[in-house]
């Protein structure tokens, strides 16, 4: 489903150049989750704005269901760390957001929201707003909002990161859920280790900046139910803070 080749960006400053990624190289199969993880300033983010279309590679591409990725792309849907919410609307109103820009009907959108708005335990919750939601609630919004689009892509940037342990827990499997379901291929950005390793069923660790590809590890268990009490987590989890750490 998605293909990097040979792709490198960097940002210039007033300073002069600075390299983001070199040389990454990787696919994503088809309604899989991939994760990426490394230190802070590798570019985790900055890959992530590429895959969406929001910049642009310095050298190498992006194909994403045989197409060129050369701008944002409509079945790619993101989601960022503090959530996108717009505080001065209703959780209805920010999650129909997209669908009001796409300019589809009030019936439509109606039809589209209301089981998602359920099935994400958000039912009755139509009228708030965000400063009166949990972290959680916040969360389910956006993931309601990027799943209205029905995409085949889904782009997460540390969507849990700002969540307590159980809470965070509860929306991994959630996104399994949705995952199964929808079999929508899925690329996550976090710094935690067992989360990764929860989720992905590729993690690719990058280096520390600029970023390369530095392990690319393949996860059959990811989103088992009972995977985070298996010794094979906790082994995967031992062998990629080992590669951080290298």
């Amino acid at each position: 489903m998605i293909r990097v080749i040979n792709l490198d960006y960097t940002y210039y400053t007033a300073g002069g150049a600075v390299p983001a990624l070199i040389n990454l190289n990787f696919t994503v199969p088809a309604g899989q989750t991939c994760v990426l993880i490394g230190p802070s300033g590798c570019g985790k983010t900055t890959l992530l704005y590429l895959l969406g279309g929001l910049l642009q590679p310095a050298r190498g591409e992006i194909w994403i269901g045989g197409e060129k990725i050369k701008g944002p792309r409509q079945r790619t849907a993101m989601i960022l760390q503090d959530y996108g919410l717009l505080p001065w609307k209703t959780v209805w109103e920010n999650a129909a957001l997209g669908l009001a820009l796409r300019k589809l009907t009030s019936r439509q959108q109606r039809e589209r929201l209301q089981p998602l708005l359920a099935g994400l335990g958000l039912s009755g919750l139509e009228k708030r707003y965000p400063s009166q939601l949990s972290g959680g609630q916040k969360q389910r919004v956006a993931i309601a909002r990027a799943l209205s689009l029905e995409p085949d892509v889904l782009l997460m940037d540390e969507p849990f990161s700002a969540l307590d342990a159980l809470t965070r827990e509860g929306l991994q499997q959630t996104l399994v859920e949705i995952q199964n379901q929808r079999r929508l291929t899925t690329v996550l950005v976090t710094h935690n280790i067992e989360e990764a390793v929860f989720l992905g069923r590729q993690i690719i660790v990058l280096t520390g900046p600029p970023g390369q590809v530095k392990a690319v590890l393949a996860n059959e268990g990811a989103g088992r139910e009972d995977y985070r009490f298996a010794p094979e987590f906790h082994q995967l989890c031992t062998r990629v803070r080992q590669i951080l750490q290298r």
